[in-house]
């Protein structure tokens, strides 16, 4: 039988882990672009070297506030995020909006591509599950809703900077994400407070 320590423990485990996940794809993608000899342009990719740095904290406060035990509700997200991050990289592949380090201009993807996609999938999961599968009584949403509004901020500016535009799926993300993060919450607690 488990007690409430080994419960805190395995709490605290899985912020950690989920933490980790933008280290390990960074690590991931640099090793395999290394590899492929395009490391230079992955690092010039802002969303990737300094964006995607604020997901470990939010990870880290979101793990506590998602409630884990919606399996129904998290399965349907976990499809939904992973139809939605392969569309977006299929229209970068045909659109040829990666500058090299994922995807090549003749529209081969890269082991990088490979790791970002899975990346993007696990991380597109979280966000969503932070959003819909919120526990009312999580003391640690305002923290992780600050690392989440910093994430989309910064990845629609890094968008525009590397692209002097925002790309459509940029600018999708920027704008439901902040809609989500922002003004879905509210309208959840208007419902239930009447």
């Amino acid at each position: 039988m488990l007690d409430a320590n080994s419960g805190q423990h395995a709490g605290w485990l899985s912020s950690v882990l989920l933490a980790l996940l933008p280290g390990m794809s960074f690590v991931a993608q640099y090793i395999f672009s290394a590899r492929a000899g395009t490391q230079a342009i992955m690092l010039h990719h802002l969303t990737v070297t300094v964006v995607d740095w604020a997901l470990a904290p939010f990870n880290y406060f979101a793990a506590s506030v998602i409630d884990w035990r919606r399996g129904g509700r998290l399965y349907v997200l976990i499809c939904v995020s992973t139809v939605l991050a392969v569309a977006t990289h299929v229209y970068w592949k045909r659109n040829g909006i990666d500058a090299g380090h994922m995807i090549t201009k003749a529209g081969v993807v890269l082991p990088a591509g490979w790791a970002h996609l899975v990346f993007s999938i696990l991380e597109m999961t979280i966000l969503t599950a932070f959003v819909f599968c919120r526990r009312t009584d999580a003391s640690r949403a305002k923290v992780a809703t600050i690392f989440a509004l910093i994430y989309f901020l910064g990845m629609g500016i890094c968008g525009y900077i590397m692209h002097g535009h925002l790309i459509l799926s940029d600018a999708i993300t920027f704008v439901s994400g902040l809609f989500f993060v922002l003004v879905y919450p509210m309208i959840g607690r208007r419902r239930t407070t009447f």
